[in-house]
C-alpha cells in the first residue's frame, strides 16, 4: 500500500508529517486529511483559537511529491457568533 504523508500548514508554519499512513489510494488519504482538518478546527474551537484562519493539509508521496492539498478553516455563523467548521476544498 502506498504511504501518504500529511503536513499541516498554518498561516505562518508548516508542521511536517514524518512518519506518513498506509493507504488504499488518494481518495482515502484525501478523506483522512478532511477528518484531521475538522478535529484541528473542533480543537481550536475548543481552546478559544482563532477559527477564521486558513489553515490546510499537504498530502504527500513517499518521494515527498505533493499530491493534494486540503484547505479549511471556521466561518461565521449566520447571524453571528462563533464559527462552525466550514466544510474541507480540496485543489488538485
Amino acid at each position: 500500500m502506498p504511504r501518504y504523508f500529511f503536513h499541516y500548514r498554518t498561516d505562518d508554519e508548516l508542521i511536517r508529517d514524518s512518519d506518513g499512513r498506509e493507504l488504499p489510494n488518494l481518495d482515502a488519504a484525501e478523506q483522512s486529511a478532511a477528518e484531521l482538518g475538522r478535529a484541528i478546527v473542533e480543537e481550536a474551537a475548543s481552546t478559544g483559537g482563532d477559527l477564521r484562519l486558513p489553515r490546510s493539509i499537504e498530502i504527500t508521496d513517499d518521494r515527498g511529491e505533493d499530491l493534494l492539498y486540503v484547505v479549511f478553516w471556521a466561518g461565521p455563523k449566520m447571524g453571528g457568533g462563533s464559527g462552525v467548521p466550514v466544510e474541507p476544498m480540496t485543489v488538485h
